[in-house]
């Protein structure tokens, strides 16, 4: 499928200057505008969860879990009955399988279950059966080590957790989350016996979040040598000193640790003040949405967020995370986060071109923009072309009389008229745009 690592960049060279924030905010007047306060982002984040099944308002869970509601959960992850090949591209046997699903321990599951309460302390993977080791669908995703079939999603550091179950071998909880479900390594996880300890932490107003890319948050414990923290756009960390400075030179931050039987400990250290975080949420404006955006250009393309890249929908996810929107994991879910018509539209079947152009002249930089399966961010106009940013796999070009599907696999500006697989430009398989406001 894919011919050669990194065409793209060699296909499309594409001019140093669009890779700035100001090229694209050059002729938008209100660039710099709130579009939305905290507040009406938090009221947009309550209006999206009874909308959206798959965002899920945690605090207010029941704590208990039924059998048939577990059991369902767990099982609604099916294992593969095609070809399936290892790291090694040798094919995986139904033995290998069977003591998978063994692992997942549905034997033990009660009528009722007591739920437990945790919190991730470091970034991690979320599967959909509890086992470390990558499966592929194809030889040649084995060989790039990418698309592995188990890797469902990644879990933020210092999220909540509902803990609903436990693996055999002991290594792996089930676990519920804001916006997903699934396997999390155990040692990555720290357990409390309060709830509301839990919840005070995530829902705490002082706190700071990260804007880069990614960044090593070192923390300073006066009882310890310095704690590094790997933490990813959006990752937020609670902070214990708000003396309204602009810019203090340090915060007093707590955050969770894990004790050696497991259980949830929380730490006060120090971290430095840097461009890497900022107090609060970033102010929710268009320079600021194509500013977070454009830190991604070059990331790895990255299914489920597995090492340090991203795949199409958690790069939507981390850049509207830094204003505080709690949007869902994947793709079509976020398509359905949008229910203020004035600022969304659909792209019907039968639009021609024209139709679909015309629309595209409504959208403002930092819109979302869909397509069955995968999810993009409108950048702007310039020179009667359209631009947007997305982390993307592939893409085709015309040999003769064929297309040839080349690979990207990473994070980069396009055209909307780049082919897809079957030769069609983009635009034309765009289902809908969502301006969340």
């Amino acid at each position: 499928m894919y011919k050669d690592l990194n065409m793209y960049k060699s296909d499309y060279k594409l001019p140093d200057f669009m890779n700035l924030t100001s090229f694209w905010m050059n002729d938008i007047t209100d660039a710099k505008q709130v579009i939305l306060s905290d507040d009406a982002i938090h009221k947009f984040n309550l209006n999206l969860k009874p909308m959206i099944t798959s965002l899920y308002n945690l605090a207010n869970e029941d704590d208990i879990i039924s059998f048939t509601t577990l059991t369902k959960y767990i099982q609604s992850y099916e294992l593969p009955k095609k070809d399936m090949y290892n790291s090694n591209g040798d094919l995986l046997t139904d033995d290998y399988f069977k003591e998978i699903f063994h692992n997942t321990n549905l034997d033990v599951i009660k009528k009722c279950t007591q739920i437990r309460y945790g919190m991730s302390i470091r970034k991690t993977s979320v599967r959909s059966f509890p086992i470390e080791t990558p499966i592929f669908s194809s030889i040649e995703h084995s060989i790039i080590n990418n698309f592995d079939r188990f890797q469902e999603t990644g879990c933020f550091a210092f999220e909540a957790l509902l803990i609903y179950h436990e693996s055999f071998d002991k290594k792996w909880y089930f676990v519920k989350f804001y916006n997903y479900f699934g396997w999390i390594k155990t040692e990555d996880i720290a357990i409390s016996e309060d709830k509301k300890q839990i919840f005070d932490y995530t829902q705490g107003k002082d706190f700071l979040r990260v804007i880069s890319k990614e960044t090593n948050l070192s923390i300073n414990d006066k009882n310890s040598s310095p704690i590094t923290i790997k933490c990813g756009m959006g990752t937020r960390l609670c902070i214990l000193n708000n003396n309204h400075s602009s810019s203090p030179e340090n915060y007093i931050v707590k955050f969770p640790t894990r004790g050696s039987d497991g259980s949830l400990i929380f730490k006060e250290g120090i971290i430095s003040n840097s461009d890497d975080i900022t107090y609060g949420n970033l102010p929710y404006t268009r320079y600021n949405i194509i500013d977070q955006a454009l830190k991604f250009i070059d990331t790895p393309y990255d299914w489920g967020d597995k090492f340090s890249g991203k795949d199409c929908s958690s790069f939507i996810l981390a850049v509207y995370k830094c204003f505080g929107f709690s949007l869902p994991r994947n793709a079509d879910q976020q398509e359905n986060s949008f229910f203020n018509t004035d600022n969304s539209f659909i792209f019907n079947k039968d639009d021609t071109l024209k139709d679909r152009y015309s629309k595209m002249d409504k959208l403002k930089p930092g819109a979302a923009i869909f397509q069955q399966g995968h999810v993009m961010m409108y950048l702007g106009k310039y020179n009667d072309t359209y631009y947007m940013i997305h982390s993307f796999s592939g893409y085709s070009v015309k040999k003769d009389s064929s297309y040839e599907t080349r690979n990207a696999l990473l994070v980069a500006i396009s055209t909307i008229e780049l082919l897809t697989a079957s030769g069609l430009p983009i635009i034309q398989k765009f289902t809908s745009c969502v301006q969340f406001q």
